[in-house]
């Protein structure tokens, strides 16, 4: 959290408009504590928090008190990770992954007006919530907190476009397959609803050389996701990144990806940063930048981390 309160300010100070906390090590909602303690006019959410590791009513006091010390600022990103991942991450399983999460979303803001108001309840399909305001009061007026919801498939991406205010693009995306997939997909949720798409948010892990970026899309090539490789013109290589993986060859795997996907997913290297966003800001809205967490051990990650805002600073 200290680490947090450090860069955080260091990228408000070099020009960044947001800072978004990662949900893969550190606990994401301590961390954006830390985050909005040390910095004064940035955003600052999380890309993503897993939500089916947290109750829909933990997760809205959380944002709700984030809110309100950030004096508005916090943006809650959601993300239903994949099934596997989430039983051997948090020994959690959950069926229906689009439909639970969209009522989900629906608890968390039904959770936020009954604080607001001092009482409340909610019944959905999957969550039943009848006592959200346990100690007596109401909070108003209090800010509002945008949700973005995250998804890689068009059926989780469709449930962005109906409920969130923001969408979380994944790195393991290409142009092709965002303007091809995820925006039809969102268009479609939205029409559900009768309201406008949501912005993208698409971000960018950079580093500092193709073999650390390639390794860290090995981490993301799984089956749930190959439907980017799939629709992007890569299925035999998908194949092939799956099969590597699947024997425990992630070396192999991630040669492939550097010679045959690399350019094409959500990456850049630092030297060519200001190119790549140049070539994904005509495809998203918004561009988040990263480093690695797989590959790199702590002290890398955090002099990268301030290796790209020194790049930031000079575009």
């Amino acid at each position: 959290m200290r680490e947090a309160e450090e860069l955080s300010a260091e990228a408000e100070n070099a020009g960044a408009s947001s800072v978004w906390v990662a949900d893969v090590r550190r606990e994401p909602f301590l961390t954006s504590a830390a985050a909005l303690r040390a910095t004064a006019r940035v955003t600052v959410g999380t890309d993503v928090a897993v939500a089916f590791s947290r109750s829909p009513a933990a997760t809205a006091q959380a944002a709700w008190d984030l809110a309100g010390y950030g004096g508005g600022r916090f943006v809650l990103g959601l993300g239903s990770q994949v099934g596997p991942t989430l039983l051997s991450r948090f020994g959690v399983e959950a069926d229906q992954p689009a439909a639970r999460l969209k009522d989900y979303v629906l608890a968390v803001r039904a959770c936020w007006e009954a604080y607001r108001k001092g009482h409340g309840r909610y019944e959905g399909a999957f969550y039943t919530i009848r006592q959200p305001v346990f100690s007596p009061g109401s909070d108003d007026p209090w800010p509002t907190i945008p949700i973005y919801v995250a998804g890689v498939n068009p059926i989780m991406t469709a449930v962005a476009g109906e409920v969130a205010d923001g969408f979380a693009a994944h790195m393991f995306c290409t142009p092709t397959y965002l303007d091809r997939i995820i925006r039809p997909a969102l268009a479609d949720g939205a029409a559900r609803a009768k309201r406008d798409a949501p912005p993208v948010l698409m971000p960018l892990v950079v580093g500092r050389d193709r073999s650390s970026l390639a390794l860290q899309m090995t981490t993301y090539t799984v089956p749930a996701y190959r439907r980017v490789l799939d629709e992007s013109g890569l299925r035999d290589d998908a194949d092939a990144i799956l099969a590597a993986i699947a024997d425990r060859r992630r070396t192999e795997a991630a040669r492939i990806i550097e010679e045959r996907c690399l350019d094409q997913l959500g990456v850049a290297l630092l030297d060519d940063l200001p190119e790549r966003i140049r070539l994904w800001r005509a495809h998203a809205d918004v561009i988040g930048l990263s480093v690695p967490w797989y590959g790199l051990d702590r002290d890398a990650q955090i002099a990268l981390f301030r290796d790209v805002l020194r790049a930031l600073e000079r575009l």
